[in-house]
């Protein structure tokens, strides 16, 4: 099966300086060079990527500082916490919450990185994959093509590949892969684990499901902005959704990843939940394979939620939503100010329904403090 991972595959390290060319000689890596760093240290920038030999040399000498002049430019900071969780060097798949298209896994890697531990390779669609120059830069980022289309036979084929390749960088190389915990971005705010996900994760695994799910020792990831990058976008499909549905612009992935970078996104924080391995040994071992899926994705969807962080932001959508005062104290009037320009942004921007525009924006960030509240951990 190994030469069927060369189509998703990130590059071998053998591939790295031929694509490093390639990359710097593209004018999109200039226009990048100009967004994120002074003009007078381009000329270092280039020198030192043009030595890059391997892709984890490209993500520390190129990624890591992009990504912190990203954080210096558009963010009031990232914090995190729970990486003792990952700190004994097992690797495995970090399942995330799925906010920002690239921001959710390229982050972690920064925090990664800067405790001293592996980074992982990073699970994304084929629908980014828009250009030589986007394949390019993320085959040598670690990045693996998830493909998303074709026929059922087809998307059955792929997604054993996947699997195969998943446990493959897990078992053999001995490096974790991040994946999101449900295709595409949630656009309502309320996370929530495909089960789709875990059988297409253990559908190369041993026969035993418990053995399957303990070998590639799933992380729970949670990740959380004060601000939603990308909320324009989001208001928009949703509001179409719920009318003759939502048809995506041509590129639009990819301009969501422009705008996840370039828009301001406040605070924001990661957190690092307890492996599903600690709960498998609780499950029953003549449990129907379905109802393991239901248990684990349930539990995933329990750290998410019990480790996301809550902003002003969410208390004040969640008192609005409610008409009530209970959250008063969490937020301020800057607050408010703030989420008033942007809620106008986005009516003014779409030019719908100010009523329903203003419901879609307000549930946004109401309904993790809602999930919050569910599971007793507020």
């Amino acid at each position: 099966m190994k030469n069927e991972f060369d189509f998703i595959r990130p590059y071998y390290d053998s591939e790295v300086p031929d694509a490093i060319k390639r990359i710097v000689s593209h004018p999109q890596f200039k226009i990048a060079l100009n967004y994120l760093f002074p003009e007078e240290d381009h000329p270092k920038i280039l020198e030192d990527v043009s030595k890059i030999k391997t892709s984890v040399e490209f993500q520390k000498v190129f990624m890591l500082p992009a990504m912190k002049a990203v954080l210096a430019k558009t963010s009031d900071g990232l914090t995190f916490e729970g990486f003792e969780n990952v700190k004994n060097g097992d690797p495995g798949v970090y399942i995330s919450n799925h906010r920002d298209i690239l921001l959710d896994s390229a982050l972690l890697q920064v925090v990664l990185y800067d405790l001293g531990l592996d980074a992982s390779e990073i699970a994304s669609g084929d629908n980014l994959m828009v250009s030589d120059f986007v394949v390019d830069f993320c085959k040598v980022n670690r990045i693996l093509t998830v493909i998303r289309e074709g026929a059922p036979r087809e998307m059955l084929a792929n997604s054993r590949i996947l699997s195969a390749y998943i446990r493959h960088t897990i078992l053999d190389k001995k490096t974790s892969v991040w994946i999101a915990q449900r295709k595409g971005r949630t656009k309502n705010g309320l996370d929530k684990t495909e089960t789709a996900i875990l059988k297409m994760l253990t559908s190369t695994g041993p026969d035993n499901i418990k053995d399957a799910l303990r070998e590639i020792n799933i992380i729970p990831v949670s990740i959380s902005y004060e601000w939603e990058p990308c909320d324009v976008l989001k208001i928009k499909e949703n509001y179409y959704s719920r009318r003759d549905g939502y048809v995506k612009d041509e590129n639009e992935d990819f301009k969501s990843v422009i705008n996840g970078i370039i828009n301001f996104k406040g605070r924001i924080h990661i957190a690092i939940g307890k492996p599903v391995n600690t709960i498998l040994d609780d499950i029953e071992d003549d449990m129907v394979k379905s109802a393991v899926f239901n248990h684990v994705a349930t539990y995933i969807d329990n750290q998410v939620y019990s480790l996301y962080k809550l902003w002003p932001s969410n208390y004040l959508a969640y008192d609005l939503k409610n008409k009530s005062k209970k959250y008063s104290t969490r937020y301020t009037d800057e607050t408010k100010r703030h989420f008033e320009e942007r809620l106008k942004r986005i009516i003014d921007t779409l030019g719908k329904d100010p009523e329903e525009l203003t419901e879609l924006f307000i549930e946004m960030y109401a309904n993790p403090v809602i999930q919050k509240e569910i599971i007793g951990t507020d």
